[in-house]
């Protein structure tokens, strides 16, 4: 069972919790096994012969161990919510951790929803089985077993009734267990679909609004819904059918007992107290095996949840660090594509294909292209989110498939397309810190700033540097988010302290679009005065933004089809003649 090796990886290195647990659910079982029987006593020896001193002594006896058996069921209580609850934040974390080691390819094959839904959903299922294990699935066999010894105990004769009781009981939790399993898969598919749905209108409210979809976009969420409500009404009822079912056997067990025990009692082969006491000795066999049959009932949804789960951990993520990788030279670095060819897996033909470009200390290289011609694939390729299909990407004269990602990735600073802000504060975002409440290289921040021209706005701010900053940054503009964007990256290629800067490649992404033609203008002049010799590579589409680079490669279906200064490729590049023209006029371009 996937659920149980899982957990037992845990539970392995919790043996004296579990060892607490075990001994606290095995002391109050033999107390509760214990109290039928003075129960029995009192009506027998104190009730009968009319003995008040046996009753109140018996009695003071039953309400110590009532007491110490609370204590226990406490004490084990605890103890096995806390295991649980370890268990869920451990599976949890190494849950997102093996999805932060996915490459796009690997995300993408799973999907976005599904992932959020493996990481909580699935592992809550997970959790709540091994909490119910501690609190039920202990306890109840013990009860059981002990229930079914003091009954035989009681009367040999009369617990022949439990060879017909329990099988029945078992057959009716076994059946309902069948009926649960695939339906159980059913519904975390469903709960995925559902996530996807409501991730789709959440980020794209913009474009709903829009195009005035809100009536399409909630029949698609309201049949997901449906679906996913169908699906748990089933479950339901299979659910609402095994309770009353169960307590019908419950009903007629009890009155089998009493009938056949009073029969018994009127022929003076059994007492009033001995009956009582079989009757609760027979509830407590029936009770363990309701136990047992509401955690049955939950564990095939933890079983299914932890083989997805486990399909995570198992997947060999494809981009990973080598056996023995080499070590980065100190920087500047020189970061380089060699014939580089690129096809997406399921792709029928490449998107990129023998592309070539060097990025040298102090250079400042651009790649242009019209939309779909594989400018964003390039980016993919020198952090090596993806691998190359073909040819060679080198960092330093060495191959990045010879390196650690992460060591790799520490070396670049990258400013996305699109802006995207963390919550906290705008220090904590362009200091990159996880919690805003972290010390800060405050004049460092404010170089960054600087160079973004986004001291201007933030100056302006009540809090200033720790102006709070909601999740994607939705509390400001959209220029002032990407001006904050760069300023992030721009933080990693200024010197610290100890004069070190930590990336050797800053990367723009069409990263100024947001950007008035002036703010660009203002922060591309300065920019080499803050970030020194780290060689720049921007992907852009607007030729102002390109157009005083060193070198510019054009892009067209995947290939570079030239290559040269602005002024080299306006006279001889047709492609480029075009974007040209198409954005400014003949005096403009020249």
């Amino acid at each position: 069972m996937t659920l149980i090796k899982m957990s037992w990886g845990y539970l392995r290195t919790q043996k004296r919790a579990v060892a607490a647990i075990v001994v606290l659910q095995l002391f109050q079982v033999l107390l509760n096994l214990w109290l039928p029987a003075l129960n029995a006593a009192i009506i027998n020896n104190g009730i009968i012969p009319h003995d008040q001193g046996y009753i109140w002594r018996t009695g003071m006896i039953m309400l110590a161990i009532a007491l110490l058996q609370v204590a226990s069921i406490v004490g084990a209580i605890y103890f096995g919510a806390r295991t649980a609850m370890g268990f869920g934040r451990e599976l949890r974390a190494t849950t997102f951790r093996k999805v932060q080691g996915f490459s796009n390819t690997d995300q993408h094959r799973f999907g976005a929803a599904t992932l959020i839904t493996r990481t909580t959903n699935d592992v809550t299922q997970v959790q709540m089985v091994v909490l119910m294990f501690f609190t039920m699935m202990i306890m109840a066999p013990l009860m059981g077993i002990g229930g079914i010894v003091m009954a035989i105990v009681q009367d040999a004769k009369l617990s022949l009734l439990l060879a017909i009781i329990v099988p029945i009981l078992a057959l009716l939790v076994g059946f309902v267990m069948r009926q649960l399993t695939p339906r159980s898969v059913i519904q975390q598919q469903r709960i995925d679909r559902v996530n996807t749905v409501m991730r789709e209108q959440l980020t794209g409210v913009r474009v709903i609004r829009a195009f005035v979809r809100e009536k399409t976009e909630r029949k698609k969420y309201d049949h997901a819904i449906r679906d996913l409500r169908a699906i748990g009404l089933e479950i339901g009822m299979l659910m609402t059918f095994l309770m009353p079912a169960a307590h019908l056997v419950i009903g007629l067990s009890s009155a089998a007992t009493v009938w056949f025990g009073g029969f018994r009692i009127a022929a003076g082969n059994m007492e009033v107290g001995v009956l009582t006491a079989y009757i609760s000795y027979l509830m407590m066999i029936l009770g363990s095996i309701m136990m047992s049959g509401f955690f049955v009932m939950m564990f095939p949804r933890g079983e299914v949840s932890a083989q997805r789960i486990k399909e995570i951990h198992d997947t060999v993520p494809s981009i990973q660090a080598p056996a023995n990788p080499r070590t980065l030279p100190t920087g500047p670095l020189t970061f380089e594509l060699k014939r580089a060819c690129l096809q997406y897996p399921g792709a029928e033909t490449p998107v990129l294909e023998e592309i070539s470009l060097v990025c040298p200390p102090g250079s400042t290289v651009a790649v242009v292209g019209s939309t779909g011609s594989g400018k964003s694939s390039i980016l993919k390729l020198l952090p090596r989110l993806i691998d190359a299909t073909s040819g060679q990407v080198r960092v330093g004269g060495i191959p990045v498939t010879e390196l650690d990602p992460r060591e790799l990735r520490s070396r670049i600073a990258f400013v996305p397309q699109k802006a995207f802000l963390f919550s906290g504060t705008i220090a904590s975002n362009v200091a990159g810190n996880v919690r805003p409440e972290s010390s800060y290289d405050a004049e460092r921040v404010r170089l960054a700033l600087d160079a973004a021209q986004a001291t201007e706005f933030v100056d302006k701010l009540a809090d200033g540097l720790e102006t709070a900053v909601e999740a994607g940054g939705t509390n400001f503009s959209g220029g002032q988010r990407q001006r904050l964007t760069i300023a992030r990256a721009i933080y990693r290629c200024l010197p610290d302290k100890t004069g070190k800067r930590s990336a050797d490649l800053l990367i723009f992404d069409d990263s100024f679009s947001a950007l008035d033609a002036v703010t660009d203008a203002r922060l591309r002049a300065n920019l080499r005065n803050y970030i020194g010799d780290i060689a720049v590579l921007i992907i852009g589409q607007r030729i102002s933004t390109i157009r005083h680079a060193d070198i510019i490669h054009v892009l067209e279906d995947g290939r570079i089809s030239g290559s040269g200064t602005h002024e080299q490729l306006y006279k001889f590049n047709q492609t480029y003649q075009e974007i040209v023209t198409s954005q400014m006029s003949e005096e403009e371009a020249l």
